[in-house]
């Protein structure tokens, strides 16, 4: 179906209806009429205002608009609407229901039948109760003679002098039986009147068709209402919501607190568009929402007289009165209210952003943290606690019921924490402070734990009157520390000891005997080795200090890494005894760009581990090559060798194989963490492959410019 019609098509559809003998009329969409056939008008004769078929059959609009076939009831007809296919036009067509099967149904009405001159012919049983009349007394009877003779008289006269000319009782009732005014006072035969609604209609056959309901309970019901109008006028008078009834967006009427909202006078309000006093972002909104008739409640951006915007509610209403579809929308002023409701929302975010902060903080922290009521019933546990707290199924809600099934706890230890947990829930502590320790099945070194916890106060809550807080902090790399410290003093003192005792004892024997020259000399010489040996120890606790600390100074130059080699072996050589340093290197100098003297450190203590722990056998090999920008060294000898296990912590401060042979040879075990704190500040690496009983083969790679790498 197309919204519009061509000429020609109506024209067409117009010659068809008026060929039909049965009444026909043709409307649009919103049942305004277009064309009626000459039957149609015989039968219903229209006028001006006549337009709509639903006014001239005092129809339902909740119908309209109209999209598809559809069937009305209007005694005595039958309305059958059609829609006309390429057209946005409808056919009506009027068909007369049977006049005996209407008398003798049991309509709540009057239902009277006349002939052609106006005289009853025929009734329902309604109508012989309603008027008070039996059969015999009605039959013959004319219409009019049951109406109050003074208001028929008044009303004849005026239509008369509309339409200046004579006029017929059923001319006077059949033009007051289908419009606004079909509403007369009846009188029954005992003398007492009621009030009537009339419809009325020409049959086909020239008879006449009388449609009479009973208003007398709906005029009560009116002349109540009219007063609880006058009530509601006062009650809308007197709230603070501004109360507006408009007709499609024309304001009809309002109350005085319009005014107040949208600072106009009422007089200025009444009979302006709705949309006026809305802002022109949301006009298409509210449109939007009247003509699809919605009632939900809605907030827009109100616009005063004065142009200044108002944030208000609305409440909107479809009511009908005097057959009039109409809208009643309550406006509430909700300015301050969003006001109020920003600045909440403004702490609420900022409370929540604290709250994830908080959660953030405490979800990221190495420590487990839990929060209970007073009785421990869990109310916040970060993920570490859980980690250290979470059993296989169903766990329990209390901190007391976690703690007795965490696994691999002594039982000793499990109920003493519980006493103590116990005695803080019961109010005999107000904190507690417990350390214990979970043994690794399979593993030999444990997981040390401090526990500790205190009462929190909150004096606002409603729920408990304050809760706790426990904290798990695990302290198993702080009990490694304890053991890499008493490590530290037991080697510090072991290895200070040896050359200062053997320095003071060959100081008292040059002080005390009296000796011969060859043995001062020795003497001598094993003094100078003792204390160069302190002051090699002496210097490794300080370089290792300064690295750690971040203050170890690099003086990065260009030197050849070839002739470094060559004169530390040199120099090396001539010291070592007991071993031959075979050389492997190539005419090219590597030039490199490092810092000389640390890289002659790394080498110098390479060699000197490499004789320390090879001393059956006769040499060690220094070799030097490059591969793309970078220079490898490798420091190879035959002895010990190293186990497998102890290559992840053979770099790391104070290590030293666990063995007799090795301890048999001494040291600090701080050279290789020297070492690789070195190579890695140049952004190298150090590795390390051996075989117990077979030797060792230290690696170390360089970048040829290393500067960049330790500007990061």
């Amino acid at each position: 179906m197309t919204e519009h019609s061509s000429t020609s098509a109506e024209a067409l559809i117009r010659a068809t209806l008026r060929a039909v003998s049965e009444p026909l009329a043709l409307v649009d969409r919103m049942g305004r009429i277009n064309f009626v056939n000459d039957t149609f008008h015989a039968q219903f004769p229209t006028d001006s205002n006549d337009k709509s078929l639903f006014s001239l059959f005092s129809l339902d609009e909740q119908s309209l608009p109209l999209s598809d076939s559809v069937h009305f009831r209007v005694i005595p007809y039958e309305l059958i609407v059609s829609p006309i296919a390429q057209t946005s036009l409808f056919v009506v067509s009027v068909k007369s229901l049977a006049i005996d099967r209407l008398l003798e149904s049991t309509l709540d009405a009057a239902l009277l039948v006349t002939d052609a001159d106006f005289h009853i012919t025929a009734f329902n049983e309604t109508a012989g109760t309603l008027f008070g009349y039996e059969e015999h007394e009605l039959i013959g009877r004319c219409p009019d003679d049951l109406h109050d003779h003074a208001e028929f008289d008044e009303r004849k006269r005026h239509l008369e002098q509309l339409n200046l000319k004579d006029l017929s009782p059923a001319d006077v009732l059949l033009l007051h039986g289908r419009d606004a005014e079909n509403e007369w006072v009846y009188h029954r035969k005992d003398g007492s009147t009621f009030y009537g609604r009339l419809y009325m209609t020409r049959l086909a056959d020239g008879q006449f068709f009388l449609f009479i309901v009973d208003m007398s309970a709906q005029k009560q019901i009116e002349s109540h209402l009219t007063k609880s109008e006058r009530r509601f006028r006062l009650f809308s008078e007197s709230i603070v919501e501004a109360v507006i009834f408009h007709d499609r967006g024309t304001i009809l009427d309002a109350n005085r607190a319009a005014e107040v909202i949208f600072r106009t006078k009422l007089e200025q309000i009444k009979g302006r568009n709705a949309l006026d006093f809305i802002h022109t972002d949301f006009h298409e909104e509210v449109s939007r929402r009247i003509e699809l008739h919605r009632n939900d409640p809605y907030e827009v951006i109100g616009q005063r007289a004065d142009g200044t915007p108002v944030e208000i509610e609305i409440f909107p209403r479809e009511i009908m009165y005097e057959k009039t579809r109409m809208r009643v929308a309550v406006i509430r002023d909700i300015s301050e209210r969003k006001k109020i409701e920003s600045m909440l929302e403004r702490e609420k975010n900022a409370i929540m952003r604290q709250r994830d902060i908080t959660q953030s903080i405490l979800q990221a922290s190495n420590e487990g943290f839990l929060l209970t009521e007073e009785d421990g019933s869990f109310i916040f546990m970060n993920v570490k606690a859980r980690k250290l707290l979470d059993v296989p199924g169903i766990a329990p809600s209390k901190i007391q019921e976690r703690i007795s099934m965490i696994p691999n706890l002594d039982l000793a230890t499990r109920y003493e924490m519980l006493q103590q947990v116990e005695e803080l829930l019961a109010g005999k502590h107000s904190e507690l402070s417990f350390r214990f320790t979970l043994q690794r099945p399979n593993e030999s070194n444990h997981l040390y734990f401090e526990f500790y916890a205190t009462s929190i106060k909150k004096e606002r809550s409603r729920i408990s009157r304050h809760g706790f807080l426990f904290v798990f902090r695990d302290r198993t790399e702080e009990q490694k520390m304890d053991q890499v410290k008493d490590e530290l003093i037991s080697t510090v003192s072991h290895e200070l000891r040896t050359p200062l005792s053997s320095i003071l004892g060959y100081l008292e024997l040059l002080r005390y005997r009296k000796l011969t020259p060859e043995k001062i000399q020795r003497y001598v010489e094993i003094m100078h080795e003792e204390a160069k040996r302190l002051t090699t120890l002496l210097n490794e606790f300080l370089d290792i200090q300064r690295m750690e600390g971040g203050k170890q100074p690099y003086d990065f130059k260009s030197f050849s890494l070839r002739q470094l080699l060559l004169d530390t072996t040199d120099a090396f050589g001539e010291t070592a005894e007991t071993h031959r340093i075979v050389l492997d290197v190539k005419e090219d100098p590597v030039m490199i760009v490092a810092d000389e003297n640390k890289i002659k450190q790394v080498v110098l203590n390479l060699l000197s581990n490499a004789i320390k722990y090879s001393p059956s056998a006769d040499h060690v090999t220094v070799s030097l090559h490059t591969q793309g920008e970078q220079a490898i060294i490798t420091v190879t000898d035959h002895g010990l060798g190293i186990p497998q296990n102890a290559f992840d912590k053979l770099f790391t401060k104070f290590y030293r194989v666990d063995n007799s042979a090795v301890r048999k040879i001494g040291g600090t075990g701080l050279g290789l963490a020297i070492c690789k704190e070195i190579i890695e500040s140049h952004g190298g690496a150090i590795s390390v492959e051996s075989e117990l009983h077979q030797g060792s083969t230290f690696t170390v790679v360089l970048d040829l410019d290393s500067r960049k790498d330790y500007a990061k």
